[in-house]
């Protein structure tokens, strides 16, 4: 082998070299460019589910606490309640009566973890009279239901939905209804708000307030009530049940009831057609 064979023998031994050394500073720095990915993916991963724990913990916190807290921050805003200084009386249909229960206990049953109870809104509809009750509240239609003690409609298209039923079946919007979930019937400053735009519409219009913990075989479980808009009270309004109901009965109805709206057959909110 001659001078200049030696030479290109070198050269390339040393070129291999050169290309092995590279390729195994690649394979290092890929080894380490994965390893450091997934520790950083694992990390990320950890903080996360770490997060996730948090925000889950702080939730479940927050909606164990909801009511009390709410339910506590509510009742020092309740609005005294005097019975109503007339012989004003209206009546209910026990259908109507049906559908604000049913329609309360769906989002707030025994077989829902207390935590997760929730309100529900809806409207009252009815016809006036010229004599004996004027005001005849002869169906309901279920709006909504929202979180812990604050409630509303959330989709006004759907009340321009039930405005127009209303309208066809010869009835008027005469007030609005919403459940108290196991913590009475009364109303509160905020409750003033909405009541003042159903007065808006018709001066005499009524809120219905029902807690569905109360219909125990001797309670209907629910009030009717106006607000005195000048001086921000509350008037409680006699009513009279326009049908067969035995108060006695109601508990038991409710409960045969419950699978069936339950299996939305009957009563559906409008958000939930």
């Amino acid at each position: 082998m001659n001078d200049n064979e030696e030479s290109k023998e070198g050269l390339m031994k040393e070129d291999l070299k050169k290309k092995i050394k590279h390729n195994l500073k690649q394979e290092i720095k890929e080894k380490i460019k994965e390893e450091l990915i997934e520790e950083i993916y694992q990390e990320l991963l950890a903080e996360e589910n770490e997060l996730t724990e948090e925000i889950s913990s702080q939730v479940s916190a927050k909606m164990v606490t909801s009511q009390t807290e709410i339910l506590e921050h509510s009742k020092s805003k309740k609005v005294p309640v005097k019975d109503l200084e007339s012989d004003e009386t209206l009546t209910i249909s026990v259908k109507a009566i049906l559908k604000i229960a049913s329609h309360a206990l769906k989002h707030a049953h025994s077989n829902i973890p207390r935590e997760k109870w929730v309100e529900v809104i809806g409207i009252l509809a009815g016809k006036e009279f010229d004599y004996g009750p004027k005001l005849h509240i002869e169906d309901v239609y279920p709006m909504g239901h929202g979180t812990a003690i604050h409630v509303g409609i959330k989709n006004y298209n759907n009340y321009d939905r039930v405005y127009k039923e209303i309208k066809k079946n010869k009835q008027f919007i005469c007030g609005w209804y919403h459940s108290h979930p196991s913590y009475g019937t009364w109303m509160s400053e905020e409750d003033i708000s909405t009541q003042a735009r159903y007065q808006k519409l018709w001066e005499n219009s009524v809120a219905l307030v029902i807690d569905p913990y109360q219909i125990d075989g001797t309670s209907i479980g629910f009030e009717i009530f106006r607000a005195d808009l000048k001086t921000n009270k509350w008037f409680r309004i006699p009513f009279t049940v326009e049908g067969a109901l035995d108060v006695k009965m109601l508990p038991e109805i409710l409960d045969f009831m419950h699978p069936i709206i339950e299996g939305k057959a009957a009563y559906l909110e409008y958000d939930e057609d």
